[in-house]
């Protein structure tokens, strides 16, 4: 039920064949592979046709409570990386389509996550992150240890006799995997994270995230989960939405590989300039093993269901967006969860330029891509709107919306089947 921290990789290390498996290097040479025969060729994949889905897909609330139940009940979550909370007692709080979550590193380095709430009467025991060697309930004084365990009640002649060992929290299942933290909300769940993770997470192995540095984090209120995360998965948009922000002369294609429910989603060759460290199209070629693999990483990492790694950098230092869309309690309802990860830890003018970056992105985020998905939602409300078109170039959408619809109709025991299957395409 735990998860123990990998810290092997270390900071400033090249990111080579040491970090991954053979069947994930396999896989991302086989796609780097295909990106440049189409580069070459001046070649663009597209899905086979439109797809049309539902627009009331976004605001039913029987549709939104069966993906509460069938997926983020279900389904492995990345609700942080590991760097996030690097020392024995750290601990971070979050909330999941209602359910507050707390996540906190022992004393032996494990994770643990647990439902944050005393099992007294149900108060929160923590908000916020921070670092605490136990957690006493603000309510009643109630006290638990990091792993969950309750270690003492207040007054406890007056209150009666109980079972202490019955009492402790509730712990989700979860698993420590290449930097990230990932949980299953459900206590009683037959899986393990770690089986149902569809091989993404030897794929972003070789970031070897579990050794970055936290450098800040923002939560940006929106819409609908899947309104919010859209923008996420084609850049058909970028030269329009965001000609402001980001140019008008952005490309607005993309490829796409998938890797079960998970996603790479690749813009085609830039502009020239100044070659970056993962610029897979400057260098013109697979990588060799002996070299690092950072060309190999190229584009924003789709994990599924709702978290974007997008790479940066700004002073010429690697930085990663990690971007978690979680759904509120309601279907109009979530927040994105914005945190800047750097590979190493930053100077004063690097943090300075990251800050800056940072500030950008959030603007770029929350004050033109969810005030335009929270117009979406209000229209579809309307009911007079009845559907929605994905385009033959917007095959993340298609990808997404169909792995939805699959796991909706999934049982339980169908799900390592699906799910389990390291670096195989679904």
């Amino acid at each position: 039920m735990d998860g123990t921290l990998d810290r092997t990789a270390r900071a400033g290390a090249p990111r080579s064949a040491a970090n991954l498996s053979p069947a994930a290097r396999a896989r991302l040479e086989e796609q780097a592979g295909v990106l440049l025969g189409h580069d070459a060729d001046a070649t663009f994949a597209q899905a086979p046709g439109v797809m049309t889905a539902k627009a009331s897909n976004y605001v039913s609330t029987e549709q939104f409570e069966a993906e509460k139940r069938l997926i983020f009940r279900r389904i492995p979550l990345v609700l942080a990386a590991s760097c996030e909370l690097p020392n024995p007692g750290d601990f971070k709080t979050v909330e999941v389509a209602g359910i507050p979550v707390l996540l906190v590193r022992s004393r032996d380095g494990s994770i643990h996550a647990l439902l944050n709430s005393c099992t007294h009467r149900g108060a929160a025991l923590a908000a916020g992150c921070g670092s605490a060697a136990r957690f006493t309930c603000p309510y009643h004084g109630w006290t638990f240890a990091q792993d969950g365990a309750l270690l003492g009640v207040s007054s406890p002649g007056d209150f009666g006799a109980i079972d202490k060992l019955a009492l402790g929290l509730k712990r989700f299942p979860v698993a420590e995997r290449s930097g990230l933290i990932w949980v299953i909300l459900d206590p009683d769940s037959p899986h393990q994270p770690a089986d149902l993770l569809a091989g993404i997470d030897d794929m972003v192995a070789a970031f070897g995230l579990e050794s970055w540095t936290f450098v800040e984090s923002r939560a940006l209120p929106g819409p609908n989960w899947k309104l919010a995360f859209d923008a996420h998965l084609e850049f058909y948009h970028v030269p329009v939405l965001h000609r402001e922000t980001f140019g008008p002369d952005r490309s607005n294609r993309a490829f796409y590989f998938a890797q079960g429910p998970h996603q790479r989603v690749i813009a085609p060759r830039g502009r020239p300039g100044v070659a970056a460290r993962d610029d897979l199209y400057a260098l013109g070629r697979v990588p060799a093993a002996s070299e690092p693999v950072d060309p190999l990483l190229i584009g924003e990492w789709i994990l599924f269901p709702a978290v974007s790694i997008n790479t940066f950098y700004p002073n010429g230092q690697r930085g990663v967006l990690l971007s978690i869309v979680l759904p509120g309690p309601e279907v109009s309802q979530s927040v994105t969860i914005q945190t800047f990860l750097a590979e190493s830890p930053p100077d004063a003018q690097t943090r300075k330029e990251m800050g800056d970056l940072c500030a950008f992105l959030g603007k770029v985020v929350g004050e033109e891509d969810l005030p335009t998905s929270a117009f979406q939602q209000k229209v579809f409300a309307t009911g007079l709107m009845p559907e929605v078109q994905y385009g033959r170039n917007e095959g993340g959408l298609q990808h997404f919306h169909g792995w939805i619809a699959r796991l909706l109709q999934a049982s339980d025991a169908e799900l390592p089947a699906i799910l389990a299957s390291p670096c195989r395409q679904q």
